[in-house]
């Protein structure tokens, strides 16, 4: 048997890393050097890879803190979505062909190649969007996590974000490198920091392959 692999699927974040419109920048301040290094950091929790909780859309959704860890880790199924293109809709047709390997996979991960275009100002406004019913059918699958690599899993008025958040479902967004996770199986890990109260989280996001 091979040993297992570790893949990154995180993006980096510094003072340049893009943010959503409005959020405002990441600021990274050195508050010690001299006898050892210490520093802060002020951004928004939805900066870079990061975890929407239930909370985010509903105010009676669970908090990041409250986000069950058993849904933050399990099998994923890679979605092959790479010709949608730019600002395109992913709808139930695009998916539903995957059927049963849904249906056996606790996280699924939507591969539109959009990462490619981070760093780009059409990053965060030319993105594919995952329609709703689409988001309905992964729910019905019994889909436990959606990941993307997009800045957002839709836009305004946000049917995928009511839909999956809705019924418990915690999203995350800005995924990179996903090409290196190949056909095969694999394990996800996503977790999130215990923030209490709160609607997103920052996640070192890995497949284990």
């Amino acid at each position: 048997m091979n040993p297992a692999r570790i893949v990154d699927l995180s993006q980096t974040v510094d003072a340049g890393t893009p943010v959503f419109p409005g959020d405002g920048p990441v600021c990274v301040t050195i508050l010690q050097q001299a006898s050892g290094n210490l520093s802060r950091i002020d951004l928004s929790l939805h900066t870079g890879t990061h975890m929407d909780a239930p909370f985010h859309f509903f105010n009676t959704g669970d908090t990041i803190d409250r986000v069950i860890l058993d849904r933050c880790v399990g099998p994923g199924r890679l979605l092959d979505l790479r010709g949608i293109g730019a600002a395109g809709e992913i709808r139930r047709e695009h998916i539903q062909h995957y059927g049963e390997a849904i249906l056996r996979a606790h996280a699924v991960v939507l591969y539109t190649g959009w990462s490619s275009h981070w760093n780009a100002p059409r990053y965060f406004s030319d993105h594919p969007c995952l329609a709703g019913d689409a988001a309905q059918y992964l729910v019905d699958c019994g889909v436990k996590l959606v990941a993307v690599d997009m800045p957002s899993v839709d836009r305004e008025p946000y049917p995928a974000h009511q839909v999956l958040l809705g019924a418990g479902v915690p999203i995350v967004e800005n995924l990179t490198n996903l090409a290196a996770i190949g056909a095969g199986p694999f394990q996800l890990m996503v977790l999130p920091l215990k923030l209490a109260g709160r609607d997103a989280s920052p996640v070192r996001a890995v497949a284990i392959v």
